[in-house]
């Protein structure tokens, strides 16, 4: 029998975004790139550049702030201990978790992803006795959703406090209230309004490769996502928060030369012969004239991440498989079955079991054969089995002497959309 041809391809495509600026905008950035030291990391990194308290006074590992770039004046009313309505002191009201649609700029499939606010940092001036005089006792200590989170920064004028978020699933208000009128607040401002947050987001083994990106618009003022209260005016009327998911992934497959030119051997049912095994087979058929298989494999490596197909492109085809030629004239076909193989921590979309000897088809098709990778590997061994049935053996041997041959092309496609 001659050899049969296989090509093994893979590709892969990414994409890029941008982000649009508002008046009052955040900027965050996160990015997903597998790592063979943590193959089962399925989680974004956050390259969002601190800004906020963070970046002043430093912050715990996998914490971040950023800066809201809004500011507050008061204006103009005063702060009476007989306001007995929290929005006409110092108050704070920050969104719920909030869902925000991510698009694939290449491929346009959507996600979703979740961002939640944890903690409240703001610098306020020209506030008399800011560390008595309060309800809770100084800026430090919060009244309401907020609760203390660490030692505070006061001035002869100013006051500079972290407050963290009881539940950020689902924010209450955070304030302070005065206790006497003796100090005035009614020329006081508040910069360096910043905000922690924890973003979270779909796992990116699931996502195609590309650049994400989303946003969301918050409405700021009383009554409103962001509300700070009556007796404030504040910089700007809404705040947008644009994001940018960055997801890398790896799909290489590399092969031999010798795999990529297979012989079809004669060999028992499951077996896969070496040609001294083949001849072997042959002269045995000769005597018995029971029909074996004609089977033949192609190895190769394979290093993924992601979500990808596998289909097949034929120089001949039957049927939904890819098939051999005959050299003889007339010449005739007969079918080839291409069964695949994937490395341990590759396993079927739809079922989520491994992938073994798995029958392929000719042309691209997203019902089937579609697989993801639970866990990064590099250079992981699959293969290819290619197999002749007893049936279509018998056919063969009908024009003896002759050569069957075909090229079938074995394409790895990750994109799944």
């Amino acid at each position: 029998m001659k050899k049969t041809l296989i090509r093994l391809l893979a590709g892969i495509i990414l994409g890029t975004g941008s982000l649009a600026a508002g008046a009052a905008t955040m900027n965050i950035t996160a990015s997903f790139t597998p790592s063979v030291s943590k193959p089962e990391n399925n989680t974004f990194t956050n390259t969002t550049p601190q800004s906020g308290y963070c970046a002043v006074w430093g912050c715990a590992s996998n914490s971040y702030s950023i800066s809201t770039n809004l500011t507050l004046k008061s204006n103009g009313s005063p702060i009476l201990v007989s306001d007995t309505d929290p929005r006409d002191h110092v108050y704070f009201k920050l969104p719920a978790r909030t869902p925000v649609t991510i698009t694939n700029s290449s491929d346009g499939t959507e996600s979703i992803a979740y961002i939640s606010f944890t903690n409240l940092s703001v610098r306020m001036y020209n506030i008399s006795n800011p560390t008595s005089g309060w309800s809770g006792g100084s800026f430090s200590y919060p009244v309401g959703g907020c609760s203390y989170m660490n030692n505070s920064y006061a001035g002869s004028n100013r006051y500079q406090w972290v407050w963290k978020i009881k539940n950020p699933a689902s924010p209450a208000a955070c304030y302070k209230k005065r206790l006497t009128d003796y100090y005035s607040v009614s020329n006081a401002y508040m910069d360096e309004i910043s905000v922690g947050y924890t973003l979270e987001t779909p796992n990116p083994l699931k996502l195609t490769a590309g650049v994400y990106t989303g946003s969301i618009e918050y409405t700021v003022g009383p009554g409103s996502d962001i509300d700070f209260g009556n007796k404030w005016d504040v910089s700007s009327s809404t705040l947008k928060v644009n994001f940018t998911l960055s997801v890398n992934h790896e799909l290489k497959l590399s092969t031999t030369a010798d795999n990529q030119q297979v012989a079809l051997q004669p060999c028992a049912s499951g077996k896969v012969c070496t040609a001294e095994e083949g001849a072997a087979n042959w002269e045995r058929w000769m005597i018995t004239r029971a029909t074996p298989e004609l089977t033949g494999r192609s190895n190769f490596s394979l290093s993924s991440s992601g979500t990808f197909t596998v289909y097949l492109q034929c120089e001949q085809q039957s049927g939904s498989d890819c098939a051999l030629k005959s050299d003889n004239t007339p010449s005739q076909t007969v079918p080839v079955q291409s069964l695949l193989t994937l490395p341990r921590g590759i396993v079927d979309s739809s079922t989520g079991s491994g992938v073994s000897k798995r029958r392929l088809a000719a042309g691209r098709d997203l019902t089937k054969n579609v697989f993801v990778t639970k866990s990064f590997g590099e250079n992981q061994a699959g293969s290819i089995d290619f197999l002749v049935s007893r049936k279509d053996v018998d056919t063969m041997l009908e024009t003896r002497p002759d050569t069957y041959r075909g090229a079938i092309t074995v394409i790895f496609d990750p994109k799944i959309y």
